[in-house]
């Protein structure tokens, strides 16, 4: 995993999911829902979820479309991955990149 120096670079590399030479793949999509998962795999054996989900508003005249994006972590629990956070906040993936890079200098 990349070594950061601070919560700026931690936050470049969360907002950069679309990047794959950064370690993100794409891991999902589906065109029914209007919904792509990118994934990154973090050296415990977790991974953090980006969910992209197109939304759109029509009226006469008038069409807006914009992304939506939650993050999530999934975890591996006796062998079986779960989500381990529902918040699909960004700043609990900081958290969590910040909990993996203590248990590597441990």
């Amino acid at each position: 995993m990349k070594k950061f120096k601070n919560d700026k670079e931690r936050i470049a590399f969360l907002k950069d999911y679309r990047n794959e030479q950064n370690g993100w793949h794409l891991w999902k999509h589906d065109e029914d829902l209007q919904r792509t998962w990118w994934r990154h795999d973090l050296p415990d054996g977790s991974s953090l979820i980006v969910e992209e989900q197109q939304q759109t508003f029509q009226w006469p005249n008038t069409h807006v479309a914009w992304r939506v994006v939650s993050w999530f972590v999934v975890e591996d629990w006796n062998g079986s991955a779960c989500f381990a956070d529902y918040t699909g906040s960004r700043s609990m993936a900081l958290r969590k990149l910040k909990d993996v890079e203590k248990e590597m200098k441990a």
